[in-house]
Formats: structure tokens, sequence, C-alpha cells
């Protein structure tokens, strides 16, 4: 009886703590979302499932309604200086007609559609695409879906403005042509053709710019041959060193102190492309961007109803990373968790006449809550989570995996293989019996696992036993056992600086 009681008393305890932890991690994402600095937002979108479906709504609203906020207030204080220049100068007759020209109201907007619109939508849009009030007019209306208009949003998300407003000049804004005019292909082969093309554009980008340093250097190679040739000489000498070790370390895990060097897999065989690779002058007339209109505009016209789970899987893992590529090229680098979020809310694309930004298909399309209607389940959604699509999600940081094209036929092999290649490239076991975890693997542990010792029980079971960097783990987990899982894991940051990792094409 004593024992039974016991047991009893210990199974409250755990569920006490449990209890504790998940209210800890609640308490922890408010924090974060509240704040402004740091990847307080990044990290605030990663909501835990075993949130209720009603508070990952408003936890979702919170986040995006604080980065509405701090883009407005930017957009006031950047009016209010260029008003302050205008007045200085400008003769004093002049100021109010010429300030009221040009501060546009955030009401107005071109009698064509041409110019963003800035006005401020109610915090109630997560709600409005809960309700599936505009689906029940989609399939009410599949005769007429010729005629949605480009505008729809399947949030009611208002368009946003890039921060960084001084590099928008540069970028060739890739606009799509009136629908009606192209073909309309089967769903998934689209998307992949669509992302292919735009791999295509970056490693064109990347070529380019190893074109123009080269013959930067040829030209410059009289004058300072002795500088030159002496770079070269290290460079050559650091180049012949990683492929005595035989990697391209992307994730930079062998700069870590004591890290034990081990194949990182097929990741040393992707393309690495760079912010300083990415200079889009003179590419605007590229054939490569006409092609990309072409099927954009395709994708206006396409019908998911009737697509299986595999292939929406596998198509709106495409759609997503066709999202972050497309608003990068218009909208330009992300550098810090800030502007990554603000480019996942800027960057929109428009799927069966309805318009869809990155944060929409990541957190209520693929991720797909509990509390999304049956009607967008069915219509957009999937038929069950799949917690490997973060090995999926390419957002062009560093952190960021590789990045893939998605077949519907294989999409959960190629899920299952893209988390494994990235699990070999990115963790650490170091000499001194130290584990390493990468940051996005850390800040989406509720996919996986409920702490960091299961997390950690849970990589070493995803990784086959007869890889070195299993049997590291296991070595170093063994010598520490008598200690804390902390004392002997630690995580690696995020980093926000841009990058892409392409496949050969």
């Amino acid at each position: 009886m004593r024992q039974q009681r016991r047991v009893a008393l210990e199974q409250e305890v755990a569920e006490l703590k449990q209890q504790l932890c998940n209210e800890e991690t609640v308490h922890h994402i408010l924090e974060r979302a509240l704040q402004g600095g740091g990847g307080g937002q990044a990290v605030a979108m990663n909501i835990p499932a075993f949130i209720p479906g009603k508070a990952k709504e408003l936890l979702a609203e919170l986040v995006l309604v604080e980065q509405e906020i701090a883009r407005l207030e930017s957009q006031i204080h950047q009016m209010k200086g260029g008003l302050t220049t205008m007045q200085q100068q400008r003769p004093a007759a002049n100021v109010t007609s010429t300030a009221a020209a040009a501060v546009p109201l955030p009401s107005s907007s071109s009698s064509n559609g041409s110019s963003p619109r800035t006005d401020i939508k109610s915090m109630f849009f997560i709600n409005q695409a809960m309700d599936g009030e505009y689906l029940k007019r989609h399939l009410g209306h599949d005769k007429d879906k010729t005629k949605y208009s480009n505008n729809n949003n399947v949030l009611g998300l208002p368009p946003r403005h890039s921060h960084d407003s001084n590099n928008n000049n540069e970028l060739p804004i890739i606009k799509t042509r009136p629908a009606g005019t192209t073909k309309v292909l089967q769903p998934n082969k689209l998307s992949e053709r669509i992302l292919k093309c735009l791999v295509c554009i970056f490693i064109r980008l990347l070529r380019s710019s190893r074109v123009a340093e080269l013959d930067k250097e040829k030209s410059a190679g009289n004058s300072f041959s002795f500088r030159i040739d002496t770079g070269l000489n290290v460079a050559t000498s650091n180049v012949a060193k990683d492929k005595d070790r035989g990697q391209q370390d992307h994730y930079a895990i062998f700069a870590i102190q004591d890290a034990i060097v081990r194949d990182i897999g097929p990741y040393k065989n992707l393309v690495r492309f760079t912010s300083s690779s990415f200079d889009l002058r003179g590419f605007s007339s590229s054939p490569l961007l006409t092609k990309l209109r072409g099927m954009l505009e395709a994708l206006q016209q396409l019908d998911l109803r009737f697509l299986s789970h595999h292939q929406k899987l596998a198509f709106w893992l495409n759609i997503y990373n066709t999202c972050i590529m497309h608003g990068i090229l218009q909208h330009g680098l992300p550098s810090n968790s800030e502007k990554l979020l603000a480019l996942k809310n800027k960057a929109t694309i428009n799927v069966s006449g309805q318009m869809f930004n990155a944060l929409v298909i990541e957190n209520f399309i693929l991720r797909q809550p509990s509390s999304v209607k049956e009607e967008v389940r069915g219509l957009y959604g999937l038929a069950s989570s799949e917690p490997n699509i973060l090995f999926a999600l390419c957002c062009g940081i560093r952190s960021s995996p590789a990045l893939r094209i998605y077949k519907a036929d294989r999409v959960v092999a190629d899920l299952e293989k893209a988390k494994l290649e990235y699990l070999q490239a990115s963790l650490v076991v170091t000499s001194t019996r130290r584990l390493m975890i990468p940051g996005l693997i850390h800040s989406n542990m509720h996919d996986f696992a409920k702490d960091m010792e299961s997390l950690v029980r849970w990589i070493c079971e995803q990784l086959p036993t007869s890889w070195s960097l299993r049997k590291s783990m296991v070595e170093c987990l063994r010598r520490g056992r008598h200690v804390k899982v902390d004392d002997v894991v630690d995580v690696i940051p995020l980093d926000y600086e841009f990058q892409y990792l392409l496949p050969m094409m």
C-alpha cells in the first residue's frame, strides 16, 4: 500500500514538473515575442505543439502585430526625417504643399494598384483565416476562379514595405503578366520547375560574380603582383588544407575549438552562395527572369483540391522555398532576425488566386495547427503533420539546411535524407567530451522532444549505428553519464549571415 502511494505521488510530481516546464516555455515565448532585439521574434514563431489552438493563434498574432508596429514606427521616423530635410531645403512658402506631396497617406493608392497599400489591418486577421469564409466563396464559384483578384490574401495580411529602401532601386522587380496566357501544368511539376529556375538564377549570379572577381584580380595583377601572389599562396594553402580534410565546412563546425574532424557527408559537394555574389545590376533583362514570370503566372491558375497528402507536402515545401528566394530577389538580403521575419512577412506568392506569405505557408499550412478549419485543411493543408519539414525550410541564413527540390513520389524519403545530412554536417563532438547541437534544432526542440536530455537521445537514435558521428556522441555521453546533460551539451547559436547551400544544376 505504501509503495503504491509512493508511486502515485511520484507520478503526480512528474506531471507537475511537466506542467511547470510547459508554463515556463510559454513564458519564455511571450518574453521573446515582446522584446525588440536579438532572435526573440524568430524563436517566438516556433510555437510548441502542447499549446492549445486558440493560444497558438494569439501568439502568432502577437508576433506579427509587434513586427507591424516596429515597421510603422520605422516608417514614421523616416517620414519625419524626410519632412525635416524638406523644410530646411525649401522656402517657407512651399513647405506645406511639398510636404503634403512627398509624404503619402496610408490610405492612398494608385488607380492601377501598382503601389502597395500601407493601411493597418485589424489584429483579427489570423482569426479571419480560421473562419474559412473566403474558402466557402472559392468552393462555391469554381467556374469563376479565373476572375480572382491578385490582391486576395489568405490571411488578410497587408503588404509590407522594405526597411532597406535604399537597396530596392537596384533590385529587379519581378512582376507577373495578366492571367490566362500560360498553359497550366500539374502543380508539383510547376513548383519543381519554378524552384529549379530560381536555383539557376542564383548559380548564374554566383558565376558572374566569380568572373568579375577574376577580371578584377587580373587587371590589378601588374601593380600589386607581390601582394596578390602572397594572397594567392595563402588561399592555395587553405584550399589544400581543406582538400586534405576532404571538407567544405559550410557551418564552420571544425572552426570550433577541439572539434573532432570527420566526414560531413553530401554537404561538402554543395554550392555555397553568399552575399558577395548577390549583385543584380544588369540582370533584370535575363531570360531566366522572363521564364520565372511566366511560371509564377501559371501558379495563379492551379487547382490544389485533388492533390494527395504527399503531393501537397512536396508542393508547399517547394513553394515555401520559392517564396523566400523570390522575396530576396525583390526585397534584398536579411541580415538579422528582425529583417528575416520582415522578409517572411513581405515575401508573398499567388497560388490559386490567393496571396500567401512565407509565415502563413510555414505556420498555417506546413505545420498545420489543429485549430485550422476543415475547409482550409482540405484545400491547402496536409492530412497530418511532418516534423522533418524543419530540415527542408531554407530561409537564406547560414543556419538553414541545404536547398532541395522535392518530388511527391519520394518526399518522405527525401525529408528523412535531408534530416540525416543536416545532422551529419552540423553536429559537433569535441575531444574534450562535449557535444554541440545547432540552434535550429534546439529552437524547434518541441517538435522532437520534451527537454534537452530527450532531444540528445532523439538525435542519437536518428543516426545510423555505423556512423563515426554516432559512436563519438555515444562515447561522449557515456563518459559524462554521472553529470547533467546540460553540463556536456552546448547549443550553437543561430547564425543570420546570408547563405544558400544549393544543389549542382
